[in-house]
């Protein structure tokens, strides 16, 4: 869709850029037992310029970032219609990234270690698969001049930006 104005080459790059929060902030679901690149070591290196900026989405800086997002971009109408989207649709995948994140805390809290470890390595891993999906996903749709459409995430990014 691009009848919310002109969708210039820096408006793609800045529409790109908030997909590497949750991006970011899913690489140490790999590392759980069982999970993604305990499974398929293979995949460090493609990951490894990433895992640098784990810090910069996790914890207290993470959280920073995450609204430092949300009051300068997002609710600056001065901001482009297309940036504005894909960063709320960044930050509505991080917050379905973190409440995964809880469940398995939650899970890990309720059952400790009794044969979990399969079951939370299947779901670290297809959150993190998840993730990434989207991630590229959002990526050639902003390369292509398009928004893109992930079906939940989509429906409240546009109710959340109305304008």
């Amino acid at each position: 869709m691009t009848w919310r104005g002109e969708i210039t080459p820096i408006n793609r790059l800045w529409g790109s850029l908030p997909y590497l929060l949750p991006l970011v902030s899913a690489l140490p679901l790999g590392f759980v037992p069982s999970g993604l690149f305990n499974s398929v070591p293979a995949l460090i290196p493609i990951f490894a310029p990433l895992f640098r900026l784990v810090p910069f989405a996790t914890g207290w800086l993470g959280m920073g970032v995450f609204f430092a997002l949300l009051f300068l971009v997002i609710r600056n109408t001065r901001v482009a219609h297309f940036v504005r989207f894909n960063t709320i649709q960044a930050l509505l995948l991080n917050i379905v990234l973190f409440l995964v994140q809880l469940l398995m805390q939650m899970l890990g809290m309720l059952f400790g270690s009794f044969g979990l470890g399969v079951v939370m390595g299947v779901l670290a891993t297809t959150a993190l698969l998840g993730v990434i999906a989207v991630t590229v996903y959002a990526w050639v749709q902003n390369i292509r001049s398009h928004y893109a459409e992930v079906p939940v995430l989509s429906d409240a990014a546009y109710a959340w930006i109305r304008y």
